[in-house]
């Protein structure tokens, strides 16, 4: 498996300022991040991942994105598309039209290296962000946000990589992994789910409780503050996390320190690799890489 991370755009990342967008509580308006401590974090994270043995795929940020006043987000290379990571790639479709421009880079990109790949549709009730999705490959199961999704993008990209299973969550977070993630053992199997429930639908919890119930998985349920947070005040993001197998890694401990004992009792290691500077744009651990 090689984990594909976006190098940094020459001109800096939001050096005119932050925007706002509505769903998004952690972006700030103007607020310019700080280059030297976003790239220390980057190669932070690289060096994690390349001490797990990972194969970390650096890809260069795209010229044509590369602006001193972007209108996109492309560093987060998980919105772009998704992958079955067994060779098909499926190139998604923005909720946001300004982001558009992202899956059509992103897909000349990736034809480079001989992917399978399967483009969303160009229709209008079409749509879908990588970041409202967890694969769980081994057991074919799909994870799925509906916030920036809509149930036509869903469909097309649980068909695409032919998931076994569909579990759809609909909660307050612009992404599924704002408030939600899988847990993952050695063998890959699911193990454990982590999420904030308060941010789901009564039907949604119910969903998930009555799955980890049959599964006999354990059901981790965090606070707001260990998600995005509110508009008042940002979380700690530590439930973006990248899960792999045996594997956790966020970019902050979780408020309960019991969750990591439980989870190392499952087998999972669990590594904190800071993220603050993305997370300033309401993007954090599983948003700047993505599976291949």
């Amino acid at each position: 498996m090689k984990i594909l991370i976006s190098k940094l755009p020459k001109s800096g990342w939001w050096n005119s300022g932050i925007p706002n967008y509505k769903d998004n509580p952690a972006m700030k308006q103007g607020v310019i991040p700080n280059f030297n401590t976003l790239n220390m974090e980057r190669e932070h994270l690289i060096k994690v991942l390349r001490l797990e043995k990972y194969d970390v795929l650096e890809i260069e940020f795209p010229k044509e994105l590369d602006s001193t006043n972007p209108k996109h987000d492309f560093i987060f290379v998980r919105d772009q598309f998704i992958s079955d990571i067994d060779n098909t790639v499926v190139i998604l479709r923005a909720r946001e039209k300004l982001r558009r421009i992202e899956n059509i880079v992103m897909k000349k990109i990736l034809k480079k290296y001989n992917y399978n790949i399967i483009e969303m549709p160009n229709l209008k009730d079409m749509k879908a962000d990588g970041g409202e999705f967890y694969f769980c490959n081994k057991e074919s199961i799909l994870f799925s946000g509906i916030q920036r999704n809509t149930k036509l993008g869903i469909d097309f990209v649980s068909k695409s990589i032919k998931a076994k299973e569909l579990i759809i969550l609909n909660g307050k977070g612009f992404h599924l992994d704002t408030f939600f993630t899988p847990v993952l053992n050695e063998c890959n199997i699911l193990c454990a789910v982590i999420a904030c429930c308060t941010v789901l639908t009564k039907q949604s919890q119910k969903l998930l409780k009555s799955f980890c119930y049959d599964r006999k998985i354990p059901l981790f349920d965090i606070p707001e503050n260990d998600a995005i947070g509110t508009k008042k005040k940002a979380g700690s993001f530590a439930v973006n996390s990248l899960s792999l197998p045996g594997l956790l890694i966020g970019p902050s401990k979780f408020s309960n320190p019991e969750i990591d004992l439980k989870l190392k009792d499952l087998g999972v290691k669990r590594i904190i690799s800071p993220a603050s500077q993305y997370q300033l744009s309401g993007g954090s651990i599983h948003c700047v890489t993505n599976q291949l």
